[in-house]
């Protein structure tokens, strides 16, 4: 008996949950691997969250426009 918000949050939290896992066993996956890999070959945890975790089309737009914004504010020019 739970409101879609209710029901909502609690996806968030599952989907938070699962990423912090990931990245605690992408951090351990990573310190493992890499002693076997030569130091220009080496994996970074990031490279797996970004396989893992891909940003969605709205967190792009919303880095892009966090972006923009930081970029007039140094005056920088916005075009388009």
């Amino acid at each position: 008996e739970l409101t879609p918000r209710e029901f909502d949050l609690m996806c968030e939290g599952y989907e938070a949950r699962m990423k912090e896992t990931d990245a605690r066993l992408a951090y351990f996956f990573t310190m493992a691997t890499n002693v076997h890999l030569k130091a220009s070959g080496r994996i970074k945890i990031s490279d797996i969250m970004k396989e893992l975790h891909p940003k969605s089309a709205k967190e792009r737009k919303q880095e892009e426009e966090e972006f923009m914004r930081e970029w007039i504010a140094e005056g920088g020019e916005a075009h388009g």
